[in-house]
């Protein structure tokens, strides 16, 4: 190119051919050549012919088979190659260079309004209340219009999947037949190489209740759902990176607040906001069938402690106490709230999940009102107690009453029950001179008055006493060992 130029150039200024052939180094005629040519000179690379590409479609089949170089180089010396080794991995080389190529050579699809939709999700560790908590994002995307679908979950199960579509076809207010997903084992259990794809039974549930169409992406090769691939970048540089938020609650109203700006912002691509082209896409879309929220939302069995808690990953919940040692149902919702319902379906208590392992349990709403009408109870049947002491007794009952507050203190109810039980046998009238007697020696025990009245002649009682109801103590009958004692014969005979 240099001498091309130079010849052109000395020739321009009128110089012969004899100096430019002695100026530039080359010869006469190579100068009459460049001078007649109006086009600058192309370089030709020399053409070799390889001896290896007779043996190229015997090397693909051996590269099919799982050959390496060292097997595919002894196979082709049985077949008459006399090349080195060296040579058989460069050509290796060079053929798995343009597989390679012909692989990354993508063709862009555009789908018409309302025919698909593309899923997936991303994980991202956001910092909450500064503490790293691992997320999953969800993205759905309607393909032709890009309108974008966000929301998170803390969990990545087949049913936090099926919720994030169901979110998503409510939000656009319809759905495409098609929906593009990955090979997560959420949706797909297996896909072969030949693209043969078993899907999870409870997604292909979920796909047939609408009837969708699933369509797994061919195998490590992501731009097949570019659609919803690329804009996980944009999340993660305009959202995510560096973003710390006090609570799951603002990271779910940041995000809300994300996805209406990016439907609003025109497309890179397309040179329109999503928003826009949805308004020309929703028309196409399949109306919403109306399908029993049960066959979609998973949930699962519960037994109620008897102090009204269930245990869900290791942390307790509290749920109304008439559920005790029932069975309850509870409804996990992307690892973030928990829906408990009863038997019957009635949602009983919903609550934001623990993100951290509970240290101590947590209070029962009802405990402190079970609490306090208990010792409500017991206080009113310990009033009633003393009511009852002191009108059967009367001012010498109140005195003996405080004395025995005084010395027996957490026993004085059980001494005044005690007392008062004296009367299914004794007068009043008995009773009241023994706590006289008590009072005068300083006794304050029920068995001090027991004994004073077992001492007494017992005064016959009233005809409105009835004898079956008495409640009389057994009698202590003490007998000697002796009775016990065998005598020689009963001796001989055991």
């Amino acid at each position: 190119m240099y001498k091309w130029q130079r010849i052109k150039a000395l020739h321009a200024q009128g110089v012969g051919i004899s100096q430019i052939a002695r100026t530039v180094g080359v010869s006469r005629n190579t100068v009459r050549k460049y001078l007649k040519e109006a086009n600058p000179p192309q370089f030709k690379a020399r053409e070799y012919v390889k001896e290896l590409d007779r043996y190229q479609e015997e090397i693909k089949a051996m590269l099919a088979k799982g050959y390496i170089g060292t097997r595919i180089y002894k196979e082709l010396v049985d077949k008459g190659y006399q090349g080195s080794l060296a040579s058989v991995h460069r050509y290796l080389r060079s053929i798995k260079a343009e597989d390679k190529t012909a692989k990354l050579a993508t063709a862009r699809v555009e789908t018409g309004p309302g025919r698909q939709m593309q899923y997936d999700w991303k994980v991202w560790t956001l910092a909450v209340d500064r503490k790293p908590v691992k997320i999953y994002l969800h993205e759905v995307v309607l393909s032709f219009s890009r309108m974008k679908f966000y929301t998170f979950s803390l969990s990545i199960t087949t049913a936090d999947v099926i919720r994030a579509l169901v979110e998503a076809i409510d939000f656009f207010g319809g759905y495409a037949p098609e929906l593009v997903i990955d090979n997560g084992k959420q949706m797909v259990i297996t896909h072969q190489k030949d693209g043969i794809v078993r899907y999870n039974d409870e997604f292909l549930k979920f796909c047939g209740l609408y009837g969708i169409q699933p369509s797994a992406c061919e195998n490590y090769r992501p731009r097949t759902k570019g659609k919803v691939e690329r804009p996980f970048y944009y999340v993660q540089e305009h959202l995510l990176r560096g973003l710390e938020v006090a609570d799951l609650n603002e990271f779910a109203t940041k995000l809300r607040e994300f996805q209406d700006s990016y439907n609003k912002r025109p497309h890179s691509s397309l040179g329109r906001p999503p928003e826009e082209m949805f308004a020309e896409e929703k028309g196409h879309l399949l109306k919403i069938p109306p399908i029993e929220p049960a066959l979609l939302q998973r949930k699962e069995p519960r037994k109620v402690s008897n102090d009204g808690y269930i245990s869900h990953d290791g942390n307790l919940y509290p749920v109304p106490m008439r559920y005790c040692a029932r069975k309850v149902w509870i409804e996990n919702i992307y690892g973030r709230r928990l829906k408990v319902y009863d038997e019957g379906g009635a949602l009983l208590a919903e609550f934001d999940q623990e993100l951290q392992k509970q240290t101590v349990r947590p209070l029962h709403p009802e405990h402190e009102t079970i609490n306090r009408q208990y010792q409500e109870k017991k206080l009113k049947v310990r009033s009633a107690l003393v009511e009852k002491f002191t009108s059967a007794f009367g001012a010498d009952g109140q005195k003996y009453l405080e004395g025995l507050r005084r010395k027996n203190g957490a026993n004085l109810y059980w001494h005044l029950a005690e007392i008062l039980n004296y009367q299914d046998i004794y007068t009043s009238e008995d009773i009241v001179a023994a706590i006289k007697e008590c009072l005068k020696i300083g006794a304050y025990h029920k068995n001090s008055i027991k004994r004073l009245l077992e001492q007494m002649e017992i005064a016959l009682l009233s005809c409105a006493y009835d004898p079956a109801s008495l409640n009389v103590p057994g009698g202590k009958i003490k007998r000697d060992l002796s009775c016990y004692a065998l005598d020689e014969s009963e001796a001989a005979v055991s």
